[in-house]
């Protein structure tokens, strides 16, 4: 049923430094520029490729006073991106001349966001199916899409049978991967017994896609059924989700591919304007005071 990651959820600080590294330097496209649905004073980003397209997303929570992260107990590391075949050098040079340090392998570079963020970057036999038109980036070297997330968990037992007992996800050598073969999880020993702070890179969850609303629905019986932690089920018009923490604690979501973010703003100008689901759209004037009165 899982067809890859959805999404990936962190926290940042900057608006600005975020945007310029993920749109300018990275080459993604905002696609969807909203709030957090649970608390509208905070503002909540989502990077993609040119349609938004599940698999690609990026998003980003704002919280201009967070603090620093500490990661103990349980907590999600590096993210990695697929890269397309013999663009390493490409990425190398373009890390480079943005003055961005990190770290290279055979066909992997490793860095961090402004807010410390792990990316890895890796080759992958793709090329982006939605080119985005912002940047000088060319089409067959832009970022195709999310591969996999690194877990560190007290338990790494108990996390990969909830992957592999509940979702369907396979052990191969060690590491998890859906059954598409679309994504993977590295589950990682963690050495501390003391609880992780959330602070400034702190990746808040990992979503895990499902072809529709009918198929969230369906993980919700499993997970009622078989007594699984829910912390929550909530349609949020562009895709439906259920979010269920796994043994130690870490937030998962699964969401629907459909409806998308097309249903409120057309494609050509996606991420242009704030956008709000339609149950909030009675406190546009109240939430556009808290982003300086944006439209």
């Amino acid at each position: 049923m899982i067809q890859g990651i959805h999404h990936v959820s962190a926290l940042t600080k900057s608006f600005n430094e975020n945007h310029h590294f993920y749109s300018d330097i990275l080459g993604l496209r905002l696609v969807k520029n909203t709030v957090n649905q649970a608390n509208i004073k905070m503002r909540h980003l989502f990077y993609g490729d040119y349609a938004g397209t599940p698999g690609t997303l990026l998003t980003f929570f704002e919280i201009p006073k967070i603090g620093t992260s500490y990661n103990e107990r349980a907590y999600f590391g590096s993210i990695t991106l697929g890269i397309p075949k013999n663009t390493t050098n490409f990425w190398e040079k373009r890390l480079n001349d943005f003055a961005i340090s990190f770290q290279k392998t055979d066909k992997t570079l490793s860095f961090h966001d402004p807010d410390r963020m792990g990316i890895i970057l890796t080759e992958i036999s793709e090329t982006i199916t939605h080119p985005t038109i912002h940047t000088e980036i060319p089409a067959d070297k832009q970022i195709v899409r999310i591969l996999g997330a690194d877990y560190h968990v007290p338990s790494t037992d108990e996390t990969s049978q909830f992957f592999t007992e509940y979702f369907g996800l396979e052990s191969q050598n060690g590491v998890l991967v859906d059954k598409n073969g679309l994504s993977f999880a590295r589950i990682y020993p963690s050495r501390s017994d003391k609880k992780s702070r959330t602070g400034r890179g702190t990746i808040d969850h990992i979503a895990y896609t499902v072809e529709s609303k009918k198929d969230v629905d369906k993980l919700h019986e499993m997970a009622l059924q078989n007594k699984l932690p829910i912390e929550e089920f909530v349609d949020r018009e562009y895709f439906k989700s259920l979010y269920i923490k796994e043994p130690s604690g870490l937030r998962i979501e699964f969401a629907s591919k459909e409806p998308g973010f097309t249903i409120d703003e057309p494609l050509e100008t996606l991420g242009g304007k704030l956008a709000l689901p339609s149950f909030l759209e009675g406190k546009r004037t109240e939430i556009e005071t808290y982003f300086g009165g944006e439209k």
